[in-house]
C-alpha cells in the first residue's frame, strides 16, 4: 500500500531546498557579480547612468548600438581561452553548477519522498540531506573560487589596474554574488532541517495514521 505523508516540516524542508536551488541557479545565470564604475552617458540631450558588469561567465557592456549588451564570454564553455574565460572562474562555474544540480535532485527526492519513504532500507529524507551538505561544500569551494580570479586581465580591464586576488580594485561586488551566498547557506539549513523532517516523516502519529488505514497522511 503506498502512503502520502506530508509534515510541516518536511514541507518546510522542502521549500528551503527549493528557494536554495532557485537563488543558486538565478546567481549563477546573471552577470551582477562584479560591478564596475558608474558612466555617464549623454545621448540627446538626456542624461543616463550606466554599470558595466560581470558575472560569472557572462557580461553586460555598453555598444555602440545597444546600450546595454549582456551575452556570455564563454563560448566554448570550459574550453575556451583562459585570456578570455578565467581558469578559477572556470572551476568555480563547475562546482557551483554541480551544486545546483544536487540541489535540484534533492527537490526531486523531496518530492519522492511524499509517496516512497525509503530507498533499500535507507530514508530518503535523510539521504537528501547528507547529499545536501556534500552539494553545499561544492557551494563554498566555488564561492571561494570566484574571487581568485579578480587579478585576470578581463577584471583588470573592468576594475582598473589595483585588482588582484580577492581584491576586487576599482569595482564593489554585485547582488547576485550574495545571492548565490545565501542560497548556500540554505543549502546548509535544509541539510539541518532534514534530520528533524525525517523524524516527522517516521513519527508515532504518523504511524498511528497508518494503522487506521489512511493513505494521505498530513500533520503539521
Amino acid at each position: 500500500m503506498c502512503y502520502v505523508i506530508i509534515t510541516g516540516r518536511s514541507l518546510a524542508w522542502l521549500l528551503i531546498s527549493l528557494a536554495a536551488f532557485m537563488l543558486i541557479l538565478t546567481g549563477v545565470m546573471t552577470p551582477k557579480w562584479l560591478l564596475g564604475q558608474p558612466n555617464i552617458v549623454n545621448e540627446n540631450n538626456i542624461t543616463s547612468f550606466y554599470v558595466p558588469s560581470v558575472g560569472i561567465y557572462n557580461r553586460c557592456i555598453r555598444t555602440e548600438h545597444d546600450r546595454n549588451h549582456c551575452a556570455p564570454f564563454s563560448l566554448y564553455g570550459l574550453a575556451t581561452d583562459s585570456y578570455v574565460y578565467p581558469t578559477p572562474w572556470k572551476a568555480a562555474m563547475f562546482f557551483l553548477s554541480f551544486c545546483a544540480a544536487i540541489q535540484f535532485s534533492t527537490v526531486l527526492a523531496g518530492v519522492l519522498a511524499c509517496c516512497v519513504q525509503s530507498v533499500f532500507k535507507k530514508s530518503v529524507i535523510s539521504l537528501a540531506g547528507a547529499t545536501q551538505a556534500l552539494g553545499g561544500l561544492f557551494g563554498v569551494l566555488g564561492i571561494l573560487l570566484y574571487p581568485w580570479g579578480w587579478g585576470a586581465a578581463r577584471v583588470k580591464r573592468l576594475c582598473g589596474e589595483y585588482s588582484e586576488p580577492y581584491i576586487p580594485g576599482d569595482c564593489s561586488i554585485g547582488w547576485a554574488l550574495y545571492m548565490t551566498i545565501l542560497g548556500v547557506g540554505l543549502v546548509f539549513l535544509a541539510s539541518a532541517l532534514s534530520k528533524t523532517a525525517d523524524k516527522a516523516a517516521n513519527s508515532d502519529k504518523v504511524q498511528f495514521k497508518m494503522d487506521e488505514g489512511k493513505q494521505l497522511i498530513c500533520l503539521a
